[in-house]
């Protein structure tokens, strides 16, 4: 296989990741997951009340969704670049957006727990 066709390979998966991203994170937006044990920022405290269950979740899916969207844009850039760069970097580049994100994520969800 040729770098050009690793590169939209790449670039293919990491977009359809970023779509899940989006299509996890809108019903945690929009309130729409009620406390369990799979899915959502699950502590003892979250689980514990269900106003803070909804209020960190809310952040949650906010953060997965920009999460998301940036891993989109960093494919689509991987792919319009593709003839520029290495199949590693078009690989690295949206992987470090990705963990990026959930860093950022998870320190936004643990600190709208703390606030409540």
């Amino acid at each position: 296989m040729n770098d050009t066709a690793e590169i939209t390979r790449a670039s293919l998966l990491f977009g359809a990741v970023g779509v899940l991203y989006i299509g996890i994170g809108i019903p945690l937006l929009l309130g729409r997951v009620r406390p369990n044990s799979w899915y959502g920022s699950r502590t003892r405290k979250t689980l514990s009340d269900d106003r803070i269950w909804y209020a960190v979740n809310r952040v949650t899916g906010r953060a997965m969704m920009v999460t998301g969207i940036a891993v989109i844009a960093a494919a689509v850039v991987v792919f319009l670049i593709q003839g520029l760069i290495t199949p590693n970097f078009a690989a690295a580049f949206p992987l470090v957006v990705l963990l990026v994100g959930v860093a950022l994520m998870v320190i936004n969800s643990v600190r709208a727990e703390r606030r409540l």
